[in-house]
């Protein structure tokens, strides 16, 4: 049960029978051919070899200056250089598994629906024709009880091995033929030296998780001579699983040929992802849904939208416009377990879509013909996406002066179907209901009108969008902006945000003042608050920073009312108590205060009542990183999304497109902290060449990421896309990592008459398979009459019952 290396996919094998045999462990490695690559929108796929090429190979698969040849215990791979424009050179390597079953069964697996002929030459005996192609090839046997997989990914060839419980990896050993050198690079990548060629297999990243924490188990490649190497893995424990680098699921562009930027994203309880933002893109629209055609607005925001996708990226259920004819925008939105979708944000649109409304016309003063200061507005979407339940804006006039009005920018709801509906207003006549109370110094304060510029705001929706339970302002005397919202299963709801008055109403804070002085200081501090179900008291709120500017950007609750928060600092003296973290890097220490210079992402951890921190972080390299968004799982477990522009941001468990260095400008990071703040579980680049922005996270239930954002790249990293290109100059994006911390789970009960098989309904990247032999290495692929049953995040298939002797598991893809 030792994993070998750290691969830009993994395969993890859960075995299910009547018998109760299991596999357990995965083993992956990566070869990357630095020339081995095709043309761009070219995948590599395998050739079933009949007699095209003049080897016993029984398979092909075929580069831009590559070719590999593929044997049951044995890979040849030739790489091609142009030297002039009619000469080529070539050199060839055979990667060959030393006393490995030369037998093994090999054979073509996920067969593509395109075939190729070879006519060549004018003797028609001699042409192979119908080709058949194949997305991966399988191996079975190859050692006793081990398996492997070639496959492509990003155009590369690689290979994952597969143990079984109670197999011996000591047996595996591969030597490379036609190397001119191999070695192990400091960073511990194993490195393949043809001629001015390499090619690179990275390190080995090993963890297993006990008692609820992950613990590292060390690996890597052991050179055994010139030509052969194996595999070195410390001591562990054999009952558990071991665990492998998360891999990048799935990412995709998201958009047309206009801008698109995608700021929030949701997971229902049964795997659905729904993001939301804004375009300026025509043709997004799906069939049957409320809003199919793109209404207008300026040249930089558009319509929202809002987009619902199955359990990969590649089916999208639905995609609905929301907006009239002026600006409108989707900052925030939240679902509930039936898969209605719950909307906040912005709109300057007068004939913005209103349902059930509250408010049904728009506040904001108007300045000419339809030039409206802005409002927030609230929307729930039936689960199909064909009908708003409810509608409404929700703000004042604004402030004529300056043209501001109100910004809708977080929203929850509760298993009742209240919304929570946080964001900052400039209006004087913003809806307020109850006044907030709350007590500070032993003396009751109220507070339930405009102090500052700005003051955030927090409004409570009850179901259906009929009546307003409550709506408070709330802030100090200058600008105060919520810009996030989480409700516990106790009805708190928690706010994060900014602001910069030293008048901010606090209570039981764990930082009273202002940059953390009683002297009057410029520049902001982040802030948290937490309300009691009824919004007229406050359970806590406190200022969060130091003396230079902090903002809070992202929140999340736990099951407990701990609350997680995340944004940027520039303070040098932000609360830090994770500097014991190896992994963590700040360039914080260099700051002075009230000088701005850097900025450095954090988490911070709140007790319950807001009178402790329980850990904080600030973490980032020596350019501008902020976090935007953070979830948190079941375990306690918090993840963070945002943007660095920096070239040594902190980076752990990385691998594949998930990548360890900085692709260009500002890309995507997503950090992954374990229960208490004291090591990381990964931490990773996502993005290309060009700017890419990281705004918006959630969580399933078995841990996997799901990360949106915008970006600027051609090449930004997809794997099994919707859409595989940039369609404009900007598009949203939609990504998941899948972190398997425990193996998936495949449970089956008889019936009378037939057999009922649960799964994890948030995996696509596990297919159910069937073979009647476990002797036997034919898996086939069980195909369901009748569509799957989905409920509570599984997935219930129905078969008919046999006498025959019958095997499952769940096998990746």
């Amino acid at each position: 049960m030792t994993p070998w290396t750290k691969s830009n996919r993994f395969a993890k094998s859960i075995l299910a029978g009547l018998a109760g045999a299991g596999w357990l462990c995965l083993f992956a490695v990566a070869a990357v051919a630095q020339t081995a690559v095709l043309p761009a929108g070219m995948p590599l796929y395998f050739e079933a070899n009949q007699g095209q090429v003049d080897s016993p190979a029984q398979f092909i698969a075929r580069g831009r200056d590559s070719q590999f040849l593929i044997s049951p215990d044995a890979a040849q791979i030739v790489l091609c250089k142009m030297t002039s424009a009619r000469t080529f050179s070539a050199r060839a390597m055979r990667m060959q598994f030393v006393g490995a079953n030369g037998g093994a069964q090999i054979s073509g697996a996920e067969e593509l629906p395109g075939k190729i002929n070879y006519l060549v030459g004018n003797n028609p005996s001699h042409w192979q024709t119908g080709v058949a192609t194949f997305a991966r090839v399988l191996v079975g046997g190859l050692y006793p009880g081990v398996n492997l997989t070639y496959y492509g990914n990003q155009r590369q060839l690689e290979y994952d091995l597969t143990v079984a419980p109670n197999a011996d990896p000591g047996v595996i050993a591969i030597r490379f033929d036609g190397a001119d050198k191999i070695s192990v690079s400091s960073a511990g990548d194993l490195v393949l030296n043809l001629g001015d060629s390499e090619i690179r297999q990275p390190k080995p990243v090993i963890y297993q998780m006990a008692n609820g924490s992950r613990e590292e188990i060390s690996g890597g490649y052991k050179i055994l001579d010139a030509h052969t190497v194996a595999f070195a893995v410390s001591d562990y424990d054999h009952s558990l699983p071991l665990v492998i680098d998360p891999i990048l699921s799935y990412s995709t562009y998201f958009g047309g040929s206009a801008d698109d930027i995608a700021w929030a994203v949701a997971v229902d309880t049964n795997g659905f992802v729904y993001v939301a933002g804004q375009t300026l893109s025509a043709q997004l629209a799906t069939l049957g849904v409320f809003q199919t055609n793109y209404a207008g607005g300026s040249s930089y925001i558009g319509d929202a939208f809002v987009a619902k996708f199955g359990y990969s990226d590649t089916n999208l259920i639905y995609c609905t416009y929301l907006g009239g004819s002026q600006d409108d925008l989707a900052s925030a939105l939240a679902v509930d377990s039936a898969g209605d979708v719950f909307l906040t944000g912005v709109t300057e649109s007068p004939n913005f879509p209103t349902n059930n409304a509250l408010y049904p016309k728009i506040l904001g003063h108007k300045f000419s013909g339809t030039d409206y200061n802005p409002n927030a507005f609230v929307a729930e979407l039936n689960t199909n996406g064909s009908k708003l339940v409810y509608s409404t804006y929700l703000g004042g006039s604004g402030n004529v002066i300056t043209g501001t009005g109100d910004y809708g920018t977080g929203i929850a709801v509760d298993s009742a179907g209240s919304a929570y509906v946080t964001g900052y207003t400039s209006s004087t006549n913003f809806p307020a209901t109850n006044s907030l109370v709350y007590i500070s110094s032993g003396v009751t304060n109220t507070f339930n009108h405009l102090v500052g510029s700005f003051n955030a705001f927090l409004t409570k929706i009850g179901p259906g969008g009929t009546n307003l339970l409550y709506s408070t302002y709330f802030g100090g005397s200058y600008i105060d902006e919520a810009l996030g919202i989480a409700v516990d299963g106790t009805g708190d709801a928690c706010l994060v945000g900014s602001t910069d008055s030293p008048n901010f109403p606090t209570n039981n804070p764990v930082q009273p003042y202002l940059g953390g002085t009683t002297n009057a200081v410029s520049g902001y501090n982040a802030f948290v608050a937490k309300f009691g179900p009824s919004g007229t008291n406050l359970i806590y709120s406190t200022f969060l920073g130091g003396t230079n500017n902090d903002f809070g950007y992202g929140v999340a609750v736990d099951s407990g009312g701990n609350a997680y928060v995340t944004g940027g600092t520039s303070s040098p003296n932000f609360p830090n108590t994770a500097t014991n973290v190896p992994e963590l890097f700040n360039d914080l220490t260099n700051n002075t205060s009230g000088v701005l210079l850097t900025t450095n992402a954090f988490l911070t951890k709140l007790g319950p009542k807001g009178t402790n921190l329980v850990y904080s972080a600030v973490f980032g390299g020596f350019g501008e990183d902020t976090g935007y968004g953070v979830a948190v799982d079941s375990a306690g477990e918090a993840f963070v999304a945002g943007t660095t522009s920096s070239t040594n941001f902190p980076t752990l468990n990385t691998s594949g497109l998930l990548a360890a260095t900085n692709s260009g400008g500002n890309d995507v990071f997503v950090t992954a902290f374990n229960t208490n703040g004291s090591a990381l579980l990964y931490s990773v680049y996502l993005g290309g060449a060009n700017n890419d922005f990281g705004y918006g996270i959630a969580l399933d239930t078995v841990g996997d990421a799901y990360v949106v954002g915008q970006t600027l790249s051609a090449n930004f990293p997809t794997n099994n896309a919707l859409h595989a290109t940039l369609n404009g100059p900007s598009d949203a994006f939609l990504a998941k990592i899948l972190l398997l911390e425990v193996p998936p789970s495949l449970s089956i009960a008889l019936g009378k008459t037939n057999v009922m098989l649960t799964k994890p309904a948030y995996l696509p990247e596990f297919q159910l398979e069937s073979i009647t032999n476990l002797a036997s290495t034919n898996w086939t692929l069980v195909t369901v009459p009748p569509p799957p049953v989905y409920s509570n995040g599984l997935q219930v298939i129905t078969l008919p019952a046999t006498n025959a002797d019958l095997f499952f598991r769940l096998q990746q893809f």
